[in-house]
């Protein structure tokens, strides 16, 4: 497995692997439609990505999960908000923690003091994650997420560094 920053060439395969994730899922902002991006615009995203993100790569080119921090600007540039998510034929096998590890390490070096996350208050496995690296609940929110014609609360949670 490689981790590393995501590259313009990997467009394709980006838009591919969301597309996956979103229909294997339902704690994501979308679905098996993945995101109504172009392989140019994808291109263009990621060859101007200056904020913090991570693919994990298989051996044959296949990105198998992806974290991202967005960093924030003015009076919350001490701040990020943390996105990650895994192909589910990867859930339990370190993924994700070395995921979180690497952004975790990169927000530090920015000199990032918090961390932001939402998660769906029902994903017992990614609150489990996020407890694993010292995130705490911060809050809670009604009908955050609307899948279909369902809604789901969400929580908020922080990571002091």
């Amino acid at each position: 497995m490689i981790y590393r920053k995501p590259k313009k060439e990997d467009a394709a395969n980006m838009l591919q692997y969301l597309k996956r994730i979103g229909g294997e899922s339902d704690n994501l902002t979308f679905g098996s439609e993945g995101l109504p991006f172009t392989i140019k615009q994808e291109e263009e995203y990621l060859d101007k990505l200056s904020a913090p993100c991570i693919v994990a790569v298989e051996d044959d080119g296949t990105i198998v999960g992806d974290g991202s921090l967005e960093l924030g600007v003015r009076r919350i540039s001490h701040s990020a908000e943390l996105g990650i998510s895994v192909c589910k034929a990867y859930w339990g096998k370190g993924v994700g923690s070395t995921i979180m590890n690497m952004l975790i390490q990169e927000a530090k070096d920015r000199g990032i003091t918090k961390i932001n996350l939402k998660v769906r208050a029902d994903n017992e496995r990614a609150k489990a994650l996020y407890k694993k690296f010292g995130f705490v609940k911060e809050g809670y929110t009604t009908r955050m997420l609307k899948v279909g014609d369902e809604y789901f609360d969400g929580e908020l949670w922080g990571l002091m560094l």
